[in-house]
């Protein structure tokens, strides 16, 4: 239920904060006082449309508030809001509680749930399965054939029946689909020779992810070592090997050191030590790098060898990289094609067979359900139908046509309820019904016979008491009254024995000050209530009967 609403600078109303209770809940008040201020309220909190034209003159912005609490009759209403909320990363219900918000500045609107900013479509979504607005206004689900269908297959206590032919379908579009990819799958003969082709290319070139850099380092050192030898043999010529080399010349001038050495013994042998350190240190120096030249042997065919490899390596990249591990991945996903495509015929044979066994068992299960619809239909059609003459529609025909639709998850028919308020109209289909007033009323009809099914938990009826007077207006008080026994039931109304049913009375006013029109909404108790019940009534507020009739009304509770 709509536990309290909270408006401020929308239209007339500068600042409003109201409590409802359970039942039924009636608006009244002079004839343009403002009494539909709920309804543009709470059309905000349900996502409905939002412009400037909404703020209150002078203010920058305006803003309506709700918090709708879901008690225990509404479980399964609740269970599926929260799941609305996780999936949308909303924080879910706290004590069964949904707060709503909708701010409209200049610039445009921003709507809030649980304190988390939400889009206003998915804000209706939401209030969908939470508020049924009815009179002439558009948040009507009870016009949409597939809700239609849902409140009959409720009646029936046919859902059981209809999620299992939902899983059905769901099973047949699976099968159907997976059967058409791989049919798409389907290759021609010079395709299939490609693919095999390109894996055996890569197969055989037996490829390891990291042999690249290492073979691209030997290559380099292959393919310098001629120069190498060539380097290496002219620095041991120069060193230790060629006439006048390093070691002769410092040969030479150890010869001289030594005759140094006979004239000064005490410096000139140290000096001599030194120099055949020298003389020694570059002869081995001299063999060392010849021996390294003589070492590096050159292998032409290896060296061909490695280029040949390296030369595949980058031809594979190019087709299938660009690294080897993306050439190695291409190879898995042909392989894994190719073995689709070898076992396609087995694997399509399998799913044709599949398709048509789920297919039978879902027109077997969907002609099952059609004919406990067609069979329920007219009970609900007449019980809908005397709820209307009840309602004031005496000569009123209902009718619930059922005709064969394309197969879908709710099965093969479409629900369509119609209706025709006078003996000679053509029966239409009640969302094409034009009068505001005879929807409000067909709602209240169909509502009160479908109260136990349907799920949604506040109701809101403006100008259900459009060319109603008399014991038809105590019908529908009557009628409202026993919605709000299972439902949170707002009816604005003109009609005193509907004010006077109501569990909760709300009166809305319109004052001015300082040049400024404001209008206000209060819960009236005792002698107020009393007061205004006798207004409606048309009677000065002192007069006896119409005090009388006022309490009599009152008293029917």
């Amino acid at each position: 239920m709509l536990e309290n609403l909270h408006i401020r600078n929308l239209a007339l109303v500068t600042e409003l904060d109201i409590d409802f209770g359970e039942g039924l809940n009636t608006i009244t008040g002079e004839t343009g006082a403002g009494k539909s201020l709920i309804i543009g309220a709470v059309q905000l909190l349900a996502g409905g449309r939002a412009t400037p034209a909404s703020i209150r003159k002078g203010a920058k912005s305006c803003e309506a508030a709700g918090v709708i609490r879901l008690g225990k009759p509404f479980d399964a209403l609740l269970k599926t809001i929260d799941s609305m909320l996780e999936e949308a990363g909303i924080p879910p219900c706290e004590e069964r509680r949904l707060l709503l918000r909708r701010v409209i500045t200049e610039s445009g609107s921003r709507a809030y749930v649980n304190g988390s900013m939400v889009t206003a479509s998915f804000l209706k979504t939401l209030c969908d399965n939470l508020i049924d607005l009815h009179g002439p206004h558009d948040n009507q689900t009870l016009l949409f054939p597939n809700r239609q269908m849902a409140l009959l297959d409720t009646y029936a206590g046919l859902l059981p029946q209809v999620k299992e032919v939902h899983q059905l379908h769901t099973e047949l579009a699976a099968v159907q689909a997976e059967r058409e990819a791989l049919k798409a799958e389907g290759l021609t003969p010079e395709e299939a020779d490609l693919l095999e082709y390109q894996l055996r290319e890569i197969d055989q070139a037996e490829l390891v992810p990291e042999e690249e850099e290492e073979l691209f380092q030997k290559y380099k050192l292959a393919s310098n070592s001629r120069h190498l030898i060539e380097v290496a043999a002219a620095a041991a010529q120069a060193i230790s090997e060629n006439e006048n080399s390093i070691a002769d010349q410092l040969g030479t001038q150890l010869r001289n050191l030594r005759e140094l050495e006979q004239l000064d013994p005490n410096h000139g042998a140290a000096l001599v030590t030194q120099l055949e350190e020298t003389v020694e240190n570059v002869r081995d120096l001299g063999q060392q790098i010849a021996d390294y030249a003589e070492n590096l042997d050159i292998d032409q065919e290896e060296l061909q060898r490695m280029e040949n490899r390296l030369d595949l390596l980058q031809k594979l990249k190019r087709k299938y990289g660009p690294t080897l591990s993306d050439v190695l991945e291409t190879a898995e996903r042909i392989r894994t094609r190719l073995a689709n495509i070898r076992g396609r015929a087995g694997k399509l044979e399998e799913l044709v067979q599949k398709e048509m066994e789920l297919k039978q068992l879902f027109e077997k299960h969907c002609g099952k359900l059609s004919q406990e619809r067609r069979k329920i239909s007219p009970k609900l059609a007449k019980a809908i139908e005397e709820k209307l003459h009840n309602l004031g529609f005496l000569r009123a025909a209902f009718a619930i046509s059922i005709k064969e639709a394309s197969p879908g998850p709710n099965g093969t028919d479409a629900v369509e309820f119609d209706f025709a308020a006078n003996v000679g109209e053509e029966m239409q289909p009640l969302r094409q019904v034009a009068s505001s007033g005879e929807i409000a009323r067909v709602m209240l009809a169909i509502k009160t016979v479908l109260s136990d099914a349907d799920s949604i938990p506040i109701m809101i009826f403006d100008e259900i008491d459009a060319n109603v007077g008399g014991r038809v207006a105590v019908t529908v008080a009557q009628e409202l009254k026993a919605v709000g026994q299972k439902h949170q039931v707002f009816s604005i109304t003109h009609l005193p024995q509907i004010a006077a049913a109501g569990e909760q009375h709300y009166l809305v006013a319109k004052s001015v000050a300082d040049e400024r029109t404001t209008t206000t909404m209060k819960r009236l108790e005792g002698e107020g209530r009393l007061q205004e019940i006798v207004r409606m009534l048309g009677a000065d507020k002192d007069s006896p009967a119409a005090l009388a009739h006022a309490k009599e009304l009152l008293n029917m509770k």
